[in-house]
Order: structure tokens, then sequence, then C-alpha cells
């Protein structure tokens, strides 16, 4: 059984433009499993190819598994930290605020 935030290797089966299917060995069965694109990287990501080849093995985390239908939701980003946007990134505040907008406004 597969359990939330467990490791796994995955191979690879199918690419498509919202993620890779893949297959995952649970002890004697054989479980279907997908990557969405979003979770692939917190960066944008435009092809799938360019992170996940067919035919590969990778490991990725179980986010979800639905036992009843043998299928699992997996995250390749949770286990890079390089394809993860880090929470201590802050946007600069200028001096300006809301004033170059507000100007912009009233000139129209």
């Amino acid at each position: 059984m597969l359990n939330k935030g467990q490791k796994v290797e995955a191979k690879i089966t199918a690419i498509v433009n919202y993620g890779a299917f893949c297959e995952i060995q649970d002890e004697n069965e054989i479980v279907k499993g997908l990557i969405h694109i979003s979770e692939i990287s917190d960066f944008f990501v435009k092809n799938i190819d360019e992170f996940l080849v067919i035919n590969e093995s990778y490991e990725v985390e179980v986010i979800e598994y639905l036992e009843d239908k043998k299928q699992v939701k997996l995250s390749y980003k949770a286990n890079r930290p390089q394809l993860l946007k880090s929470s201590e990134t802050k946007i600069a505040e200028t001096k300006s605020g809301f004033d170059n907008l507000k100007n912009s406004v009233e000139s129209k």
C-alpha cells in the first residue's frame, strides 16, 4: 500500500500536455500514476519532456493514493528543491507605491 509522503520509483509510460502517466510497482501489483504538470515544477513548464523521458524511472513522492481505483497522484518537484519557489522570496516595495498607477489613471 502506498502512503502520502512516501518516496517511490515511477516509470514514465506517456507524456501529455497536462502531465505524465507512469507505473509504480507496489508489492505484487502495478499501480497507475499521474504526475500533473503543476507537480513538475513551481516555475513555468512549457514542455514536460524537458524534465521527464518516456521509459525512464524517477523518484517521486506520493500525494494521494486511491486504493479502490489503484491510482496514485505523484509529485516530481517534491524531491527537487531547485524546482520549488522559495517561500522566503519577497517582492521589494517601491517608495512610490501606487502613485505611478494613480497618476497614469488621473491623466486619462
